[in-house]
């Protein structure tokens, strides 16, 4: 049955009945979930949940709201125009501002290709890790992504029905990632290994935990003597970096860039405009918040606050040396067996809260849930975050394959789209050099000061645009008072969180980090004038 019909069926039903077409017909939503659930969502959930415990919960979904309530905005904006011509990238440089257009379009390129590397080198970890491949070379996994990534994509660019084997297989990865999560926190409840009235108080906002260590951790604090200061502001300054990444994952800014062409790629008008909510809520809202939620539960039941989590001693190490860094302030030019000895010599508060707040990997979460999956905890996980890896790298090349087409004013044309979207997989191929020690950071700081500075700028492009008379005329949104209020709010929290995340790259004895926390204060009040006066001036005019 055709898109028209199922559409026209809907209409004509009751509620339940367009709930079920609604869920044949959606799709960019689908997508939007495949990039969020990628290496950062899992990155940063499972730091959450070894941190924070069941504490931040509330966090990604209030998230999520944020996005999705900002990403209807978007789909209000693309779905009220029947041109191309007036897609919303043309808009916001006709209308806002040719700086904040751009702007918006450059951090996105930056994004796809820098976090679509790592997506490859989360994959190759899957398979070397999880799935039995310890010997396999990295380079021949990466080739396979490589090819079966660009094979789809250049199935998607084509039409019929080749484009839309690409909808289907994104909706069957999702569902893959979520269900594979799903089923180790339904393990895990079968055993008795979940906190329940931690998880529910988990549920609900508790704005003050952003800034304290959580209360699991008071008596070993306590314990650490003259060093209790420094842990509290380890664990407060690791929150406060996971929190920022949990915000970024959940709705990035390329994320913004990506739907109003996947809305066009569907053929959708203004008479989708409800479809395109349900598709939202359906295809990115619920599968996010199942697949995150999941990860951070099931971290917290292993690892919160315990002395005897499963740990890399390589994770442990980084932690613990950064407490003696304190101590012995020529720690840096020590040898090694002057650094075995005082790690081995420190207290034992300090070696158990290192223990505690280690980063762990998927690798360490699977051997911790293995005795309750028994063998199968390597492979349910394996197969979880390989999903979450080829669905991100897919609209990762999506994304960037609109991006250059756009730079290009060329939107639809197909050998341009193909260009752009191998960008990304030519740096995914080369992931184990450039997603490794110093050129990862190279790329990731960077990458994640531009990212964190503009959502809130993208942001902004669509709160004006929603309130122009010139961009969108007689489709202003009626309600806009209710409308204003939730973007507004969205905006806001975006803000709040990016000035946060700045704030610590200044603070950070990092220099890199230090500078670029720099350019991004100073760059983002600055982009906001800039737009705002510029929208001014065209509303006027």
């Amino acid at each position: 049955m055709k898109q028209d019909e199922l559409f026209n069926k809907a209409q004509s039903t009751n509620f339940f009945g367009k709930l079920f077409y609604y869920t044949r017909l959606s799709g960019p939503g689908w997508i939007q979930a495949a990039v969020t659930l990628g290496g950062g969502t899992l990155v940063g959930a499972l730091y959450l949940g070894v941190v924070g415990g069941y504490q931040f919960l509330w966090l990604q979904p209030l998230a999520m709201l944020c996005g999705v309530i900002m990403l209807s905005a978007i789909s209000y904006v693309t779905l009220s125009k029947d041109k191309i011509e007036e897609r919303p990238f043309e808009l916001a440089k006709r209308h806002i501002s040719p700086t904040l257009a751009w702007g918006w379009l450059i951090a996105t390129i930056i994004a796809n290709v820098v976090f679509c590397t790592a997506q490859f080198a989360l994959g190759a970890d899957a398979i070397q890790g999880n799935l039995g491949g310890a010997h396999i070379s990295p380079f021949l996994i990466t080739s396979i992504l490589f090819i079966v990534a660009f094979f789809l994509i250049w199935l998607f660019s084509g039409e019929g029905k080749a484009s839309r084997i690409i909808d289907n297989v994104i909706k069957a990865l999702v569902a893959i990632i979520v269900l594979a999560f799903m089923g180790v926190v339904i393990t895990l409840m079968w055993n008795g290994a979940i906190n329940w009235g931690e998880l529910f108080s988990g549920l609900i906002p508790d704005f003050s935990a952003l800034f304290r260590p959580t209360d699991a951790y008071t008596p070993s604090i306590a314990a650490a003597g003259e060093y209790g200061a420094f842990w509290k502001n380890y664990i407060s300054e690791s929150q406060r970096n996971i929190i920022i990444g949990a915000f970024g994952s959940a709705v990035g800014i390329n994320m913004t860039f990506l739907l109003p062409y996947s809305l066009m790629k569907k053929g959708w008008k203004k008479k989708h405009r409800e479809l395109s909510i349900f598709d939202l809520a359906l295809g990115l809202f619920i599968p996010f918040i199942l697949g995150a939620s999941a990860l951070i539960i099931s971290t917290a039941s292993q690892f919160h606050a315990k002395k005897d989590g499963i740990v890399s001693e390589a994770a442990y190490h980084q932690v613990l040396d950064a407490r003696l860094k304190v101590e012995h302030i020529e720690f840096a030019t020590y040898d090694k067996n002057k650094v075995a000895q005082l790690r081995q010599g420190a207290p034992q508060a300090d070696k158990d809260l290192s223990t505690m707040l280690a980063k762990r990997n998927a690798n360490d979460l699977a051997n911790a849930l293995s005795p309750f999956l028994g063998n199968w905890s390597q492979l349910i996980f394996g197969i979880g975050i390989l999903a979450m890896a080829l669905s991100t790298m897919l609209v990762h090349m999506m994304m960037n394959g609109y991006a250059i087409s756009e730079a290009f004013g060329q939107p639809g044309q197909r050998k341009i789209f193909l260009i752009g979207a191998v960008i990304p997989a030519i740096a995914g191929f080369f992931s184990p050099l450039l997603w490794n020690g110093a050129a990862k950071t190279a790329l990731a700081v960077p990458a994640s000061v531009i990212a964190t500075t503009l959502l809130p700028i993208a942001y902004l492009i669509f709160l004006l645009l929603m309130n122009s008379k010139k961009a969108l005329g007689e489709e202003l949104p009626k309600n806009r008072l209710l409308v204003n209020i939730l973007m507004f709010g969205a905006t806001g929290i975006a803000t709040f969180a990016s000035i946060w995340a700045l704030l610590g790259k200044y603070q950070s004895t990092n220099v890199y980090d230090h500078q670029f926390g720099i350019v991004g204060l100073i760059g983002l009040p600055i982009l906001a004038l800039i737009g705002i006066i510029s929208f001014l001036r065209k509303e006027a005019s």
